[in-house]
């Protein structure tokens, strides 16, 4: 086969790492050090010919008897979140590069800022030194407190954590409210005292203040915008990692099967950051700012205050009820977009399915009826919107009238001036444009609030493991598994997918699981590889239960393979390396092992093949060996396979077992399910038979025979 892969290589930079480098980089990471302990081992290190910076680097972590971490290397865009605060070649020394809440990455050198980069891709190309933390035998490994379970909290913690912005919003709000009085007090002005009078001088001078102030209201709405979509951007992709994050931890067992369903709580982030960004400011300034001016008009023009305040209230109290008529719509709505959701994807993803069985009819009924219900409800609810909107804008327009009403009487008492009544109206409209907003955002609440009632149950979802606790990390791998009294339902069954009082698999052994479809072997296969969580009893890794090992350790020492071959959009290579360093000897020979090179060979890509969502463009069989592929670079000591062979044909499943019996080390532990005596008689040492997630029978393979077909 032809090599086309070429990794990317780090070279070796002969200019040292700085002892002040070092130190903010050991700070950092909270290890205290001895400054004349630390300077006479830099020194005598730094003086060493030949030594990169790397080896300089992990020399004083040994010489300081650091054994908590190991120092990785690489390109900076290849570092991990967790390894910064790091440090980094850039402009031909050693700085330390971090990265703040908001995302930026900062360079600095000797506590002083060098550079500040919106993104990783915006740094020059540069290497980067980091600390990997590695645990102790029996080291624990203690996390954050558990993140909310509601996403107005947090939202609400995301805006709020650092409220400046807040606080500048605010104050260039508060200025352009205010701005709107002084141009109101400017009209008073101008129909008091420069009309009556043609005192051009005097308007001259009120026009040259009041388009300093406009100017001025013009940069700070300008600058009130940008500080607004800059943290609203933040805000999204914060919240967007935060909910990703979470779907990535939680436990497989207890997200909700439909596909749809999961898919439209997930969605529902959009609309609810979307509100509560814009909404802030409004409930914070905007509202209470219309009884200010409702205040300023009094003082200005006493009665035609009371036109706007019964508009107020009266405005307030059709958005309420609404809002109350909205609430049982808008449950209906989300339920049945839900549902559309769930037959889109399901015909989407079984298309060929449908196609096949003359299917199509029968959906598009199911999809015509429900885009039927949809339409009705959303129809009704925006009747609903419009009804209320549209008679606050009419209040509006009635209450403009009746101050215009109770102005002219008033001029015609002498109680105020015809200046003072265009004060007014201008002024009203600063009340009416809030109260109209008011409404409307009390009707979007309602839809909103049903978006985050989907994305709460879907943070309820528990993740794979409470943050509260500590992991075990220990420093050898795995020699045994073991069971006892576990018993496993899926969420809301009343029966056990499995139960196994005791179950045992020691270092070195081939265990082969047979049985029946339903029969709880790819359950018992995802209990082992730590996916499902016993609703009863335990399993043990060693000594240590596997729920209270690291993620880290289970990731590195177990190896599984599911049913259905998962690909996923990038590379072939992605595919197979799953971003792990290994090295292009090892992919190769992997690749030539496993025939892949039959795939490599036919582009000129070579390992660079792009591969689309789900592995479409390649056969079952080759999406099959690519995943076997990618259990044999992790080379783990826990070897979980699932229908191995299922997708492969007689020659293929050949190659896999010949090149999976040269893998294996002599204590490596293989555990696979199959509904193939042969492949389990070749491959097994110990055959266990699972019937109603029991284990019926478990026997050495030297105990069973195959029985031969009876020939007719």
């Amino acid at each position: 086969m032809q090599n086309r892969y070429c990794a990317k290589s780090i070279g070796r930079h002969k200019i040292m790492i700085n002892a002040e480098s070092i130190l903010a980089l050991l700070a950092s990471k909270n290890y205290q050090v001895q400054s004349k302990d630390f300077d006479r081992l830099y020194n005598n290190i730094s003086s060493s010919k030949g030594i990169s910076p790397f080896e300089q680097l992990s020399q004083i972590l040994s010489g300081l008897e650091i054994n908590t971490a190991i120092v990785k290397q690489g390109p900076v865009e290849d570092a991990p979140p967790e390894a910064f605060p790091a440090l980094i070649f850039f402009e031909q020394k050693w700085m330390i590069i971090d990265v703040t809440d908001d995302g930026e990455f900062k360079i600095s050198s000797n506590g002083r800022l060098m550079h500040t980069f919106e993104t990783v891709a915006q740094i020059p190309t540069s290497i980067a030194i980091w600390f990997e933390m590695q645990i102790a035998q029996q080291a624990t490994i203690t996390h954050d407190s558990t993140p909310s379970k509601n996403l107005f909290g947090i939202i609400k913690r995301l805006v709020f954590r650092k409220s400046r912005w807040v606080f500048d919003i605010i104050v260039a709000t508060i200025l352009v409210n205010i701005f709107a009085v002084v141009s109101s007090m400017f009209a008073m002005q101008v129909y008091d005292r420069v009309v009556p009078t043609l005192a051009f001088q005097t308007l001259y001078s009120l026009v040259i203040g009041v388009s300093i102030i406009y100017s001025t209201d013009f940069l700070l709405k300008i600058t009130r915008s940008r500080l607004l979509d800059k943290k609203s951007s933040q805000i999204d992709k914060e919240l967007a990692d935060k909910v990703y994050s979470h779907l990535l931890s939680a436990r497989i067992d207890m997200l909700p099967n439909q596909l749809g369903t999961l898919t439209a709580q997930i969605s529902g982030i959009d609309s609810v950051r979307q509100f509560f960004t814009s909404s802030i400011v409004f409930a914070l300034v905007d509202l209470p700012f219309s009884i200010f001016f409702l205040v300023t008009i009094y003082f200005i023009g006493g009665p035609i205050a009371g036109a706007y305040l019964a508009f107020f209230i009266i405005s307030l109290f059709i958005g309420l009820i609404a809002q109350k008529r909205s609430q049982l719509l808008i449950k209906k709505l989300t339920m049945r977009s839900n549902e559309k959701m769930g037959v889109l994807v399901d015909s989407i993803r079984g298309l060929e399915t449908i196609k096949v069985n003359g299917y199509e009819r029968h959906l598009q009924q199911s999809w015509n009826n429900i885009n039927q219900s949809v339409s009705e409800y959303s129809l009704a609810q925006k009747h609903i919107s419009n009804f209320a909107t549209t008679v606050s804008q009419s209040l509006g327009s009635f209450s403009y009238a009746a101050a215009i009403m109770i102005g002219v009487h008033q001029i015609e008492a002498g109680n105020m001036t015809m200046g003072a009544m265009i004060a007014c109206s201008i002024l009203g409209g600063r009340v009416l444009g809030p109260v109209g907003q008011a409404v409307s955002y009390l009707i979007q609440f309602e839809t909103v609030q049903q978006s985050a009632d989907l994305v709460n149950k879907f943070l309820e979802v528990p993740v794979e493991r409470n943050d509260e606790k500590s992991f075990v990390f220990p420093t050898t791998k795995p020699k045994s598994i073991e069971f006892m009294d576990v018993q496993y339902a899926y969420e809301g069954a009343q029966i056990n997918q499995v139960d196994i009082p005791n179950f045992t698999v020691g270092s070195g052994e081939r265990v082969a699981i047979l049985g029946k479809i339903g029969s709880g072997k790819s359950t018992l296969l995802k209990m082992l590889a730590g996916l499902y969580k016993p609703s009863q009893g335990l399993i043990k890794f060693d000594s240590a239960e596997i729920w209270s090992l690291d993620k880290r350790y289970l990731n590195r020492h177990i190896g599984y393979l599911p049913q259905q071959a998962e690909l996923f959009k990038g590379t072939l290579l992605d595919n197979i390396s799953m971003n792990r360093k290994i090295s292009d000897t090892r992919i190769l020979n992997i690749v030539n092992k496993l025939e892949l090179d039959q795939i490599t060979d036919r582009n000129e890509k070579g390992l660079d093949l792009p591969i689309n969502e789900g592995g479409s463009g390649l056969s079952g069989g080759q999406r099959q060996m690519v995943a076997l592929a990618r259990i044999f670079a992790q080379a783990p000591s826990i070897w979980l396979l699932d229908e191995p062979t299922s997708s492969i044909d007689q020659e293929l499943q050949k190659v896999f077992k010949e090149q999976l019996a040269s893998e294996l080390s002599d204590t490596d532990v293989l555990v696979f399910s199959t509904h193939n005596p042969k492949l389990a008689m070749e491959l097994a040492t110990r055959i266990i038979i699972m019937d109603g997630g029991k284990i019926i029978k478990d026997v050495p393979t030297s105990r069973v025979e195959l029985r031969q077909p009876k020939v007719a």
